[in-house]
């Protein structure tokens, strides 16, 4: 039998709750160890399927999904994967060069990134916002004095960040026109999507999104700044307009309907002209 020791730091296993030691045990011994990514995703799926989540009616089986082990195994994966760990340590190098003094990483679930940037600058103050924060997440982050687990903004950042956050909700324009009020003015927004169907929890009334966001982004007064691998970074430096965001969401929306058959390229030409 796969000793969870084996892949996770010993020091670690008092921090996981039984369920989750036993899960975790059944992967490791399926795979003999960490999933691929890909495989990662289907255990994602196979974890929805199971709570027969609805993606048009967010009620408790989704809440149910959010809570279940496979996202301590995210967690723990992201921190052995080589691609997402390279991901993250550009994200952080880009906010140490900002010299921020506070940033919120909104979302920011196990804190790998939150934590490579509060090492990375040890004078800015870094808040993970998190309502449902891991116990061995806070647990890694207990000796860098400069890192807090929050469930909500709170008071004016410098810098926000979004990774991986918006194709999950509901009304992705909305959230980002709330969080943007806790950025200052002059403040930058790191946002990173997947508006795609790579796994059944990222909404499918929202891929329509995938070549539009960012104009969405643009139209609602957030400045398009720069491309960073996967991620874009806006600025504020005026009061934001939803109203205008909806309308470029609604041509979205049609053009869409048009697009979403084209390969990617072919696509985003179509959405630029039409835009």
């Amino acid at each position: 039998m796969i000793k969870l020791e084996n892949f996770i730091d010993h020091t670690y296993i008092k921090f996981i709750k039984t369920n989750e030691k036993l899960w975790l045990q059944e992967v490791f011994e399926k795979f003999e160890g960490f999933p691929t990514l890909e495989k990662l995703w289907e255990i994602m799926d196979e974890v929805w399927e199971e709570f027969d989540c609805d993606a048009y009616n967010l009620d408790s089986r989704v809440e149910s999904f959010y809570s279940h082990p496979v996202w301590l195994l995210n967690g723990l994966f992201i921190e052995q994967h080589k691609e997402s760990l390279i991901n993250r340590e550009v994200f952080s190098s880009w906010v140490s060069n900002q010299k921020p003094e506070r940033v919120a990483d909104f979302g920011g679930g196990f804190g790998s990134l939150a934590r490579m940037i509060a090492k990375s600058s040890p004078n800015t103050q870094v808040d993970v916002i998190e309502p449902h924060s891991h116990k061995l997440a806070v647990y890694k982050s207990q000796n860098i004095n400069n890192l807090n687990y929050k469930k909500k903004l709170e008071g004016k950042y410098d810098i926000l960040i979004a990774t991986d956050v918006f194709e999950h909700v509901l009304d992705p324009l909305e959230l980002v026109a709330k969080t943007s009020l806790s950025l200052k003015y002059g403040g930058y927004y790191l946002i990173a999507n997947c508006f795609e169907p790579v796994i059944k929890c990222h909404l499918p009334q929202s891929y329509h999104f995938y070549h539009t966001f960012n104009k969405a982004l643009e139209a609602m007064n957030l400045e398009y700044k720069e491309k960073i691998i996967y991620g874009t970074i806006f600025k504020l430096n005026k009061k934001l307009n939803l109203n205008e965001a909806r309308k470029v969401e609604n041509k979205s929306k049609k053009i869409w309907l048009l697009t979403k058959y084209l390969h990617r390229r072919l696509g985003s030409i179509v959405t630029n002209f039409v835009l």
